[in-house]
């Protein structure tokens, strides 16, 4: 018996429908060009190309540059420096005074700097300490701080904060490129579950069109009734949709991963460039072992980038607290100079140079002392409450790194027990839909069955690939949580 020709245009129409959603589907599944021939795209190349070309991590290197340059000009307050003083005095046709000082300072540690000067004096009305012999006087002798700052004063600090400065620096460095590595960790692994959730949707509607035609042809050699072709077009229209919503999610995380993805040059990668995610579902994923998480949570405890700059800060605070405390001691600077006549230090009537260093000499005692030395004893008080908030600080940043390792771990093997669990679920899902079609093959089952059973083994796949994904990311979060993630 014929079917009635309303069912006939019913099913006409819905041939012309069909065929217009499958050249849809074929523009709309076209990967870009070149994807198909692309190697993956893999997660220890994507982290490489971060840590190399993107800006962030660029910046970051800066960190050690800046403090390299700080301990430089720390040092600069070491440096010999040489100087020249010329004054004179012209009035009346007079030559009132003609003074000349040229000299070498050099300071050294503990206190003490050298120096070494020649002064040229000549006029009429020259003050009486400052005549000089005809030829000049030369000098060389010592300033020593032997009180206040024998020890430690700003330009020592300023070295050692420096040099603590440079570990510090690597800290900062070693910290801003962890917290980069965890973003582009989550966008990688949102790309790449979006590129495979598209590639599931993608053959689903493949497999959809393929049955419905099937299905249309058997409807009009008079083996399935109309609603069968209803049926399974329905299918084919929800696949579209499903291809839709994936398309679009994996081009929003394409153009996050992008925000990561930099060329050598510091230009952004071009948006033609074709990327291919691995198969997330065609390999057995390598899970951590438990005692991996024990070992990241010691390792924290003193090498989280983190808490190397609280350490660091305390170090340098501790310098700090030193050079203040030095404050407290009074002002004692000895200064003494050997004087020449010229350049002749030994007196000829002196050939053994005896009385040298108590004869021709300059020399001077500087002594201060505030009597109650209240400024002194404050900015050591104040320190010293900076050192005990810093060290409050770092206890309280051991612990939050402690307890977020372990919130990691945690979530880590709850989900290493819902892979394990959902890869036989998806394996047992896809033995139903196959014993399904067998029994469509005999006549025993319908399209609506076989839709069924084919949604839950989608639905399970999908499900299983977001937890491969949040797996990831969450490793990604543990070792970020240790300061491990540029290891």
């Amino acid at each position: 018996m014929n079917p009635p020709s309303n069912i006939l245009k019913m099913n006409y129409l819905s041939l012309k429908i069909s065929l217009l959603f499958l050249f849809q589907a074929c523009c709309l599944t076209a990967q870009p060009e070149g994807t198909a021939s692309t190697p993956p795209l893999d997660w220890p190349a994507f982290r490489r190309q971060v840590l190399e070309n993107h800006p962030v991590a660029k910046q970051a290197d800066l960190y050690r540059e800046s403090a390299a340059a700080t301990l430089l000009r720390a040092r600069g307050g070491f440096d010999p420096k040489a100087y020249a003083d010329y004054s004179a005095k012209n009035f009346n046709k007079k030559n009132y005074f003609q003074y000349t000082e040229t000299g070498l300072k050099w300071p050294l540690w503990l206190g003490l700097e050298l120096k070494g000067a020649y002064n040229y004096a000549t006029g009429d009305f020259l003050n009486p300490e400052t005549r000089l012999p005809s030829n000049g006087q030369a000098s060389f002798g010592f300033n020593w701080t032997l009180g206040q700052g024998l020890f430690i004063d700003e330009r020592r600090a300023a070295i050692r904060q420096a040099q603590i400065g440079i570990q510090q620096g690597d800290a900062e460095r070693a910290a801003a490129l962890n917290d980069l590595l965890l973003e582009a960790a989550k966008s990688y692994w949102n790309w790449a579950v979006a590129e495979n959730q598209l590639t599931i949707f993608d053959e689903a509607l493949r497999q959809a069109i393929i049955r419905n035609d099937a299905i249309r042809e058997s409807f009009f050699q008079g083996d399935k009734p109309a609603i069968d072709t209803l049926e399974s077009f329905i299918q084919v229209q929800n696949r579209m949709l499903d291809v839709n919503f994936a398309r679009t999610e994996w081009q929003n995380t394409m153009l996050a991963l992008r925000n990561f993805y930099w060329e050598p040059d510091n230009q952004p990668v071009a948006a033609e460039k074709a990327l291919r995610a691995p198969a997330l579902l065609s390999e057995t994923p390598v899970l951590a072992k438990p005692e991996y998480s024990l070992d990241l949570q010691q390792q924290a405890q003193s090498q989280h980038p983190e808490v190397r700059m609280y350490e660091a800060k305390l170090r340098s605070l501790e310098v700090e607290r030193r050079l203040k405390n030095e404050k407290r001691k009074p002002v004692l600077d000895l200064n003494y100079s050997l004087l020449g006549a010229g350049w002749q230090f030994f007196p000829t009537d002196s050939p053994n140079g005896a009385g040298v260093l108590a004869g021709d000499i300059k020399w001077g005692l500087n002594f201060s002392y505030p009597i109650r030395n209240r400024k002194a004893r404050g900015d050591l008080q104040i320190t010293g409450v900076k050192l005990a908030q810093t060290e409050y600080e770092l206890r309280l940043k051991r612990e939050v790194i402690g307890n977020k390792i372990r919130q990691y771990s945690n979530d880590l093997d709850n989900l290493a027990n819902q892979i394990a669990l959902y890869r036989g679920i998806v394996q047992n899902y896809r033995q139903l839909l196959d014993a399904e079609n067998e029994k469509l093959r005999f006549g025993e089952s319908s399209v609506f069955l076989i839709n069924t059973r084919e949604q839950r083994w989608l639905d399970a796949q999908i499900k299983y690939l977001k937890l491969l994904g949040e797996y990831r990311k969450t490793e990604a979060g543990l070792l970020w949580s240790a300061g491990k993630l540029t290891d």
